[in-house]
């Protein structure tokens, strides 16, 4: 994990948060911090600490472990827009934000479920190739994706020789 994988996060929370259709509160909940944190962490007031990144990143790990067909979008967002950007075109990137803009907000106001709006996302993210990118079996997807971001923190993490 690095410090640009942290802020690629920070500068999509609010479209991963909409996507899984959680508010700031709920999403405090489920890290331990206070909607209030949550919205100064995606209006930029705050920055997202490495702490609260790998707190996020396991409970929406666990989101998409729970519930795979409704988080397609989610796991393709994350893959697209923090993991790997640079595996993707900007002008597909651009494309996917724009029509996630569009789309995430319904989840949250509740006037559509979180799967229809994944399964059209999706839909767009294939036409573009994207899909096929980050495509695989639920658990195996899942699986790979939090072992590789949780691998980063371990192997980026100082140890310190102890004596005694």
């Amino acid at each position: 994990m690095t410090m640009d994988e942290i802020q690629r996060m920070q500068d999509n929370l609010l479209l991963i948060r909409r996507a899984v259709g959680w508010s700031a509160e709920e999403f405090g909940n489920q890290i331990g911090v206070t909607r209030q944190t949550i919205n100064n962490i995606e209006n930029g007031r705050n920055k997202l600490t490495k702490t609260q990144y790998i707190a996020m990143r396991s409970v929406l790990d666990a989101e998409i472990a729970r519930c795979p067909e409704e988080t397609d979008m989610l796991r393709t967002m994350l893959d697209v827009f923090v993991d790997h950007p640079d595996k993707y075109k900007e002008e597909d990137r651009n494309s996917l934000l724009d029509k996630a803009n569009l789309v995430t907000p319904s989840i949250l106001a509740g006037t559509a479920s979180r799967k229809a709006v994944s399964k059209e996302w999706m839909q767009a993210a294939t036409g573009l190739g994207i899909a096929a990118a980050v495509a695989g079996g639920p658990m195996g997807v899942v699986g790979g994706l939090m072992g590789a971001w949780l691998m980063k923190v371990v192997s980026g993490t100082d140890r310190k020789d102890k004596k005694g």
